[in-house]
């Protein structure tokens, strides 16, 4: 054999082998090199999950307000994040689960969250 069908062979071997593991990278859904790109679902969930933690970090801040100045807008503020965080993670579950998700834990904690808002009010550190 000559040289030049030596390395003809090994580079149409060497594609093969390289086809091969992008289809199987791809079929066990990892990314690989040329599918980097998420879906619009995963992009979505990210979008959600984003935001619930956005209001969950300005609840939290807003609540450590109200402790420190006493302030009833405060309290509005961090309970109406609360509420939102609530909902963002209710449209996770829907979103993961469908049809088949469980959104009474999220309904229950929304109404506890409005019951506590409404025991709000001014005092003085």
């Amino acid at each position: 054999m000559n040289k030049t069908f030596t390395w003809l062979i090994r580079v149409v071997a060497i594609i093969v082998v390289g086809a091969f593991l992008i289809a199987y990278l791809n079929v066990q859904k990892k990314p690989s090199l040329f599918f980097l790109e998420p879906s619009k679902e995963d992009l979505r969930y990210k979008s959600l999950d984003k935001k619930r933690a956005n209001a969950v970090f300005t609840a939290n801040r807003d609540h450590a307000d109200y402790e420190k100045f006493g302030s009833i807008i405060f309290c509005n503020s961090s309970f109406n994040s609360f509420i939102e965080s609530a909902n963002f993670s209710k449209q996770m579950d829907l979103y993961i689960s469908g049809k088949d998700a469980d959104l009474s834990k999220w309904d229950n904690a929304i109404n506890d969250y409005e019951n506590e808002r409404s025991k709000c009010r001014d005092f003085n550190p």
